[in-house]
């Protein structure tokens, strides 16, 4: 795992194998832009179907990856591991980059592989999820939790937010 938020250009390989028949597998460019006001985590799904942390995004950052068309990924706001969408969906999958190139019906052949543009974006959430999200990002450790006077079962989940941007931080100076 890398920071993808050093620069807005981090090129970077995701060879990471097979999950299905190799004659399925095709190379995919894609680049991965975080759109959300949120750091994101950038998952790969591995041959066992858990995500794997394969870097955290910044705001308005983006990280290109050179994947497959059998690779699923999903992408997590840090703090609340809420999942993030790209159009509309909450699991990504490329498309190889040979159809991507007969989709936009270029009338010139191209002998280099085309990036596709994947936006990450928030999903619809509601209103308890998004100020409990503001409030995660306000406060500074589980000790300001105590101070609000909210339910404890508010307080938990808030807690668990704050464990979770303190793992992210560690995990960007990793």
């Amino acid at each position: 795992m890398f920071i993808c938020n050093k620069s807005n250009v981090i090129p970077t390989m995701a060879l990471m194998g097979d999950q299905f028949d190799i004659t399925q597998r095709k190379p995919a460019y894609v680049r991965f832009q975080n759109n959300t006001c949120y750091s994101i985590e950038v998952n790969w799904m591995n041959f066992h179907n858990k995500e794997q942390t394969y870097c955290i995004l910044d705001p308005n950052k983006f990280v290109d990856v050179n994947t497959f068309s059998t690779h699923s990924w999903t992408f997590r706001e840090c703090i609340s591991k809420s999942r993030m969408v790209v159009a509309g969906r909450e699991i990504f999958i490329a498309t190889p980059w040979a159809d991507e190139h007969r989709r936009l019906e270029f009338k010139h052949p191209i002998n280099v592989p085309l990036r596709t543009r994947v936006l990450i974006e928030m999903p619809a959430m509601d209103l308890r999820q998004l100020c409990l999200l503001k409030l995660a990002n306000i406060l500074k450790n589980k000790d300001d939790i105590i101070t609000l006077e909210i339910p404890t079962t508010l307080q938990k989940e808030l807690i668990e937010m704050i464990s979770n941007k303190e793992t992210s931080k560690i995990q960007l100076t990793n």
